[in-house]
């Protein structure tokens, strides 16, 4: 399917249908109760197209591609897992949609022409949460933990299209530095305006692994590994009543996400293969908020343990890529962005859900579609 003639065609298609999504549901927030919920159902169908004009499935399957067969083995277990715990139907776009963005994000090239699109749309959309809309904590019309999520993404998209594409800013590490620290000073007050700890966290992580962590292979691990022992600190804190009473920034550190995830934790003991699916009324009928807050907790609660340990084995590949495939100012902004992103991901779904998980997948082929002539290419080994 991925012709000469028909490709283009596809791509802006898909990109189109990304764009309405994202525009639709992190501007508006009445738009976003009501399209949110649809939303992975288009998503997976351009997903499948993606699939389709980038990669050769026939070659998959005749060479057996490692990738492809997880691929597929996770998409067909989680299916199987949400008939047996008779799970809601949209676990299953969500987790699909999850596994094709890990495994299309290193295939999937645009040209500069459809980067520079979807830079331009993440920059408006970044320009009217930062000057246009202007609500704070305490008179908010929107959930500021979003509206904060939406800020950062679109941040993260538009520095790396800043980056990857602009040729002073490539040449001139002073320029690039003070440039992009500007920006994240900028979005780091507003953040901090909507009272949003865990992305105000997510900013300095972004600025720290920009600035300073070592951009090495051991970094990936180090991460994710992070961002999954934080719910566990943070019930063993909470048990020992360490920090009853304490507050953080107009809130108490015992937000709630340590009912959440121990309620979460207690059932999913019981159902560790095939997870407790998204019935969450049945499952969980007496816990108030019934969302996990934590995006890759989700993805193990909801899914069971191999599902989740596809996931984590495609994205440790996809990240690690990034890390050894690139040197320089390319590689910087991409593992800032993509650390700076699963931070957030600690304390929020966010990046395994429409439209995030998009605009996540856009810095990676952001950073695989750009001209081996403006970076310096290593072998990935």
């Amino acid at each position: 399917m991925n012709t000469k003639k028909y490709g283009p065609v596809i791509d802006w298609f898909v990109i189109s249908v990304f764009l309405i999504t994202v525009v639709l549901t992190t501007t508006v927030d009445r738009l976003w109760e009501k399209f949110t919920y649809i939303a992975p159902i288009p998503v997976f169908f351009a997903l499948c197209l993606l699939l389709l004009n980038h990669v050769s499935v026939r070659d998959c399957l005749k060479t057996r591609e490692k990738e492809f067969i997880l691929l597929c083995v996770g998409i067909i277990l989680s299916g199987v897992n949400i008939i047996l715990i008779r799970s809601n139907i949209g676990a299953f776009f969500t987790i699909t949609n999850f596994l094709l963005f890990l495994y299309l994000a290193d295939k999937v090239r645009f040209s500069k022409a459809q980067l520079t699109l979807i830079a331009a749309v993440s920059l408006l959309i970044l320009f009217y949460w930062l000057f246009i809309n202007r609500e704070i904590y305490g008179n908010v019309a929107t959930n500021p933990n979003r509206a904060s999520l939406f800020i950062f993404i679109h941040f993260c998209v538009f520095v790396c299209f800043l980056v990857c594409f602009l040729p002073s800013l490539q040449a001139s590490k002073r320029l690039r530095s003070v440039v992009l620290l500007l920006i994240a000073c900028g979005v780091g007050a507003r953040v901090l305006s909507l009272h949003c700890r865990g992305v105000f966290l997510a900013v300095i992580v972004w600025a720290g692994t920009y600035y300073v962590l070592p951009k090495k292979k051991f970094t990936v691990s180090l991460v994710i590994s992070v961002s999954l022992l934080i719910p566990v600190v943070y019930l063993i804190l909470w048990k020992s009543g360490i920090f009853d009473g304490v507050v953080v920034y107009g809130k108490n550190v015992n937000s709630g996400r340590n009912v959440i995830w121990y309620e979460f934790l207690k059932v999913f003991i019981r159902y560790p293969i095939t997870g407790i699916g998204s019935d969450f009324d049945r499952m969980l009928p007496d816990l108030y908020a019934k969302d996990t807050h934590h995006a890759l907790l989700d993805l193990l609660f909801v899914h069971g343990i191999p599902v989740f340990m596809i996931v984590l084995c495609l994205m440790y590949r996809r990240i690690r890529r990034v890390v050894t495939a690139f040197e320089g100012p390319v590689q910087c902004v991409c593992i800032a962005s993509i650390y700076g992103i699963l931070s957030a991901g600690s304390f929020e779904n966010f990046y395994i859900v429409s439209p995030c998980n998009m605009l996540f997948l856009m810095i990676f082929v952001m950073c695989n579609s750009i001209s081996t002539s403006d970076i310096q290419p290593k072998t990935v080994p």
